[in-house]
């Protein structure tokens, strides 16, 4: 798994009355990028970016487990948010995200595809 996965996600957040659409909730969509830094057999260590945040950031951390099976992960994130990811091929995979705090909620999906 180790390097960097990149695909576009259409996020789907709550927010406040000024900014929620007649639906109740804010659709954006953007780059994520989700880098691998670490594996060592089932575990991995990384962090994923979406394009809409700062240059500067250095991302949020991901912490993750892979099945037994190798066919699917789970990851916890620095933010509170947790996801899954179902592999599809050596350079590809669906990463689903979500979270929820006491001011908002949010959810993706994504098809990511290793970078060469």
């Amino acid at each position: 798994m180790e390097g960097r996965w990149i695909g576009d996600i259409r996020v789907v957040t709550s927010g406040t009355s000024g900014q929620v659409s007649s639906g109740g909730a804010v659709i954006s969509e953007s780059e994520l990028v989700f880098s691998v830094d670490y594996q060592d057999g089932e575990t991995f260590i990384g962090r994923s970016q979406s394009s809409d945040t700062s240059g500067s950031s250095a991302g949020i951390s991901v912490w993750g487990t892979i099945r037994s099976t190798g066919l699917e992960a789970m990851f916890v994130t620095s933010t509170g948010g947790n996801g899954l990811i179902w592999f599809e091929s050596p350079t590809v995979f669906e990463y689903c995200y979500t979270n929820v705090t006491e001011e908002s909620a949010t959810a993706y999906c994504a098809v990511l595809t290793k970078e060469e």
